[in-house]
């Protein structure tokens, strides 16, 4: 559990991080372009990285406390063998898609770990890095819940 909540507060820093970044460079070289008509080269891109990192960690955020949209009007009104038989069902469904988004990343990255971002320097795969992060950590995250459930379901429990 203390690993758990270590992971949780690094990851909320890491966003915290990269959200501030991301501020401040934008900030900063709008005010560069306004007032002396230069400004930093790479700080477009880095606040790019920033973004993109940013939204993948508050996936997996978010994830660990099932908060996503979900739109459940059908499933809440049926008796409860049939919720727990369309939520593991959607669990599945999710499973299959996180690990197509897994593959088609890591085709991304193979396919751009050559290529240079001009600004930085920094390879192209690394921007998909964060979707491989994102998208094993979700599958994790679903599958232990799916686990869970499974378990729960067989011993008698809802």
């Amino acid at each position: 559990m203390k690993i758990q909540a270590a992971l949780d507060k690094t990851l909320k820093a890491l966003s915290i991080m990269a959200l501030i970044s991301m501020i401040v460079l934008v900030f900063f070289n709008a005010l560069l372009r306004y007032f002396f008509d230069s400004g930093i080269a790479w700080s477009e891109e880095f606040a790019r990285i920033c973004f993109v990192y940013m939204i993948f960690l508050g996936i997996i955020l978010v994830a660990k406390e099932r908060g996503h949209l979900t739109v459940d009007i059908v499933i809440a009104s049926l008796p409860a063998q049939y919720q727990m038989f369309f939520l593991f069902f959607a669990d599945l469904l999710v499973l299959i898609a996180v690990s197509f988004i897994t593959y088609g990343a890591y085709q991304l990255m193979l396919l751009t770990y050559t290529q240079q971002m001009p600004a930085t320097g920094i390879s192209s795969a690394f921007l998909y890095g964060a979707a491989i992060i994102s998208s094993i950590s979700y599958f994790l995250i679903v599958f232990t819940n799916l686990w869970k459930h499974i378990t729960l379901a067989l011993k008698g429990g809802k």
